[in-house]
């Protein structure tokens, strides 16, 4: 699995190889191959003689993050010297080092300047490697640091760490170079400097061996990229650094038995993978995901996302996410919010999904941290893209409820919109381990990480229904709404609960025709499905009962319904439970107006009608009563709705 993942990585490289090393606002760079990236500290402009001109400290944010040249030892080095080409710390470029700081750094420096001696004297020199090479020899960088203010020593005349930069101590400090000759030149952002380093470095490339990704004899890697998920992740995908324990398991005496992949090959897959997940991964509780069309500069909907926000990363999608009409969810005409959007954002889905191609392909892959130093695969699966679009439109046309979302791509253009969407897989993993602590569902990091990877088979491959445990999981904890705020409970939880039930029920049930559309009528004889809409009748009843309003329309005071406090116990009795509900709803129906008290009457009727006594047991319901208990308090408020406006009228 992760050789055909680091082929068809290193496909996607070449798919996109014209923008590698091409700095363009604040998106991320595609790296160039013998590139890795470091965050600098310091900027020294230096002229084409190597003279210096000025220098200053990098403040934390955009811009410092800098592509760097860089050695198979020097990006995987830990604690040995390995130095990097050309920007590096101040310990390898500055000649002065031990002079200022006592720590005796020579080996480091010179093993830098011989590295760099070479390349500036090749024949894939460029005039800013002779540059900054002609100015470090002079052994001066520190002094010149000092003089402009940029370091600082001590009362000593020491350079220590008790001053920082970035929150670093400053001889830590990466240091990186501009060269002003014509005009104006840093060195990171220059394509041809790329192309030269790498050309030089691969011409000293060592004894080659068969890649037993590409399937060819050529020059291969035993150091491999880390970096993956940010710049500061040090787990690799590829690590057989540990020469004894479980390493080989006796199968093999050396590490190239186990795996040889080409420097190429290694180099492309991870600057590819690290591009991918920088530009559209999920990346959040440790773990990261990531889906892309492997042959073609097309964007694909993120899975990670409800299917509202799915599309937003997707430049030519026919929708303006900050321009479109939304009603808030408080508004009373609630039943038509969302009409329009819902209408508009159909019509961009369905003109997306006729740009994929019959032979396009589509990827997905999850990583997760295996130890502090590896990266392992939980998730990788590779289909046609016309597949792969077909699967996300089946998931996203039947696990679906109507709830409250935010949608918009920039903070100000955000609104909330209330919809048929489907949750995303971070939503339900939330719905059915999450625990309200604050204003939101919170929930321990490795459980969402398990269960979002257990989601992604169902979301990329039709046919394959929601695990029966999480189903469970979740139906538990919406039987539980007295353990969180009204609005979490419902938005968050029951009506993600009803979406993946919903999903689970349409599947199974396809070759029927059986649809959420129909489902009470679908479901007269069902006992779940009877007790859920008979629970809703009297939450529904005490609602219209014991709520006062104001002038404005608005609740005085909202209590815990009977219903509501006696939930959990009903969805495990309920023939004992709702008897004690309905004791406590006679002072309540004295309460009701004559119309109100005599419609759900007539409900309760309809549903005891249906419900006989063969039916009217303890056991306990299974999760089919939510979406009896949801669609019935619909059908009420509907009910009510309308005959308030007649009777305005």
């Amino acid at each position: 699995m992760q050789l055909a993942l680091l082929k068809t990585l290193a496909e996607t490289y070449d798919v996109y190889a014209g923008w590698a090393g091409v700095v363009k606002n604040a998106q991320p760079v595609l790296l160039p191959l013998s590139h890795s990236t470091l965050n600098a500290q310091i900027e020294v402009t230096i002229d084409e003689e190597g003279n210096f001109i000025k220098a200053k400290r990098l403040e934390k944010g955009g811009g410092v993050v800098t592509m760097i040249p860089v050695t198979e030892d020097s990006a995987a080095r830990g604690s040995g010297i390995a130095p990097h080409p050309l920007c590096d710390k101040l310990c390898y470029v500055a000649g002065d080092y031990t002079v200022y700081t006592g720590d005796n750094k020579g080996k480091y420096y010179e093993a830098y300047m011989e590295q760099l001696e070479e390349w500036a004297e090749s024949e894939y020199t460029h005039m800013m490697v002779q540059a900054v090479c002609k100015y470090l020899k002079r052994k001066s960088l520190i002094h010149d640091l000092i003089l402009c203010n940029t370091l600082e020593l001590d009362d000593k005349g020491r350079l220590t760490d008790n001053f920082k930069i970035q929150g670093l101590g400053q001889t830590g400090a990466n240091v990186r170079f501009v060269v002003y000759g014509s005009s104006l030149m840093e060195v990171w952002k220059s394509r041809e400097l790329h192309n030269r380093y790498d050309a030089f470095y691969r011409q000293k490339a060592g004894e080659e061996r068969l890649c037993y990704v590409s399937g060819k004899m050529e020059s291969c890697s035993d150091k491999h990229p880390s970096k993956i998920r940010n710049s500061a992740d040090k787990a690799k995908l590829i690590s057989g650094n540990d020469k004894s324990g479980f390493t080989y398991r006796g199968r093999f005496t050396s590490k190239e038995q186990a795996v040889s992949v080409g420097y190429e090959v290694s180099q492309k897959a991870h600057n590819a993978l690290r591009w991918l997940l920088q530009k559209q991964g999920y990346m959040r509780d440790e773990s990261a995901i990531v889906s892309w069309v492997v042959n073609r500069d097309i964007q694909v909907p993120d899975i990670t996302q409800d299917s509202i926000n799915a599309y937003s990363n997707i430049d030519d999608f026919g929708f303006d996410f900050n321009d479109f009409y939304a009603t808030d969810s408080i508004n009373t005409n609630r039943h038509d919010t969302g009409k329009y959007f819902a209408e508009q954002f159909n019509n961009a889905v369905n003109g997306y999904a006729g740009k994929i191609k019959t032979n396009d392909r589509a990827a997905v892959i999850a990583l997760d941290a295996a130890t502090t130093g590896r990266l392992s695969i939980v998730y990788y699966d590779e289909m046609g893209a016309r597949q792969y679009i077909n699967a996300i439109l089946d998931w996203q046309k039947h696990c679906k409820w109507r709830r409250t979302v935010v949608v918009g791509k920039t903070e100000e253009g955000k609104k909330r919109v209330t919809c048929e969407c489907t949750p995303s897989p971070r939503d339900m993993a939330l719905a059915a381990f999450g625990t309200q602590r604050s204003e939101w569902l919170e929930a321990d990091s490795k459980l969402i990480r398990s269960t979002v990877k257990r989601l992604l088979p169902c979301i990329t491959k039709i046919g394959i229904e929601i695990p029966q445990d999480m189903i469970k999981a979740v139906v538990r904890r919406a039987s539980m709404p007295q353990s969180m705020s009204e609005f979490v409970w419902r938005n968050e939880v029951l009506c993600v609960a009803c979406a993946m039930i919903r999903f689970n029920y349409e599947k199974y049930h396809e070759k029927e025709g059986k649809m959420m559309d129909n489902f009470l009528r679908d479901n007269l004889d069902d006992r779940n499905v009877l007790f859920g809409r008979l629970l809703a009748v009297y939450d529904y009843m005490e609602q219209r009962a014991m709520f006062e309003y104001d002038e404005n329309g608005k609740v005085k005071e909202r209590r815990t319904t009977n219903a509501k406090r006696y939930w959990n116990a009903y969805s495990s009795r309920p023939a004992k439970t709702f008897q004690t509900i309905k004791q406590n709803m006679v002072p309540y129906e004295r309460k009701l107006k004559n119309y109100d008290l005599k419609k759900f009457e007539e409900w309760t009727r309809e549903i005891l009608i249906h419900l006989d006594s063969k039916k009217f047991v303890n056991v306990a319901l299974s999760e089919l009563y939510l979406l009896g208990y949801y669609l019935q308090m619909e059908y009420m408020i509907q009910a009510f709705q309308k005959a308030d406006n007649v009777q305005e009228d």
